[in-house]
């Protein structure tokens, strides 16, 4: 078998040389340092929610202050939960839940595909799964898999699930990374100006990008702005933090 060692193409490029802006963005609404669901609101009317990893259950209060019925699942003893599981195996029935919340948790967790199966089995059906998965972050606290927002796409789809909307370019790697390498010491007050930096410097090259679709692909403006405003939005997931989520169970 001969083995090819050089192709002659950088090796940056992939064989989908065809791939487009509109392949790599989330078919979902995106929203760019914006929140996305409110627990409170969700919460009302007797909703069950689920914190999977609740830690000390601090969303407990919001969830029954609104009316809701909060179970916390944590897979150690110690925090605030009632039931003590895996999210890999959740001891409830099938479409038993309305809402299911994990903050900061999926990345902990050894097997992804498994929790967002046994997410997408406990869910009533028309009920949303939210929550923070981070993505552009360091390992940390035996973290596994830190989910793109293209891996959240697939795995909710692949458990009858629907992602809806995804938040991202609040804070990115690049501040992240930074604030890890100056510990001890603390950065946390520049991080919000070097985000604010970064969407600004990206916005500029969307503003660009729009003169390229509009005088060089000869798109419409209508479609040239779309185009550029995709970009931004595209741009701001690949470097962010991570993600703040709406998937729904279909």
């Amino acid at each position: 078998m001969k083995e090819v060692i050089n192709s002659g193409q950088p090796l940056a490029k992939g064989v989908r040389l065809s791939l487009t802006l509109e392949d790599q963005a989330p078919n979902c609404e995106i929203k760019i340092n914006e929140l996305v669901y409110n627990l409170a609101e969700l919460s009302k009317g007797g909703k069950k929610v689920v914190d999977i990893g609740c830690g000390f259950g601090r969303t407990k209060n919001t969830v029954e202050k609104a009316g809701g019925i909060w179970v916390g699942v944590e897979p150690f003893e110690g925090g605030a939960q009632t039931v003590i599981a895996s999210a890999e195996d959740l001891p409830f029935e099938d479409e038993s839940f309305d809402v299911v919340i994990m903050t900061s948790v999926v990345e902990h967790v050894p097997n992804v595909e498994l929790a967002f199966k046994e997410i997408g089995r406990i869910l009533k059906k028309g009920g949303v799964f939210v929550g923070y998965i981070a993505f552009m972050e360091c390992f940390h606290e035996i973290s596994y898999s830190h989910l793109s927002f293209k891996g959240i796409e697939n795995y909710a789809a692949k458990n009858g699930m629907k992602l809806e909307v995804i938040s991202g370019g609040r804070r990115f790697g690049i501040d992240y990374h930074l604030a890890v390498l100056m510990a001890p010491f603390s950065i946390e007050w520049l991080r919000g100006f070097i985000a604010f930096k970064i969407r600004l410097h990206i916005k500029i090259k969307s503003k660009l990008y729009y003169l390229k679709y509009r005088f060089r692909e000869k798109l419409s403006s209508e479609k040239a702005s779309a185009k550029s405003t995709l970009y931004y939005k595209v741009e701001c997931l690949r470097m962010s933090n991570g993600f703040n989520h709406v998937i729904r169970k279909l």
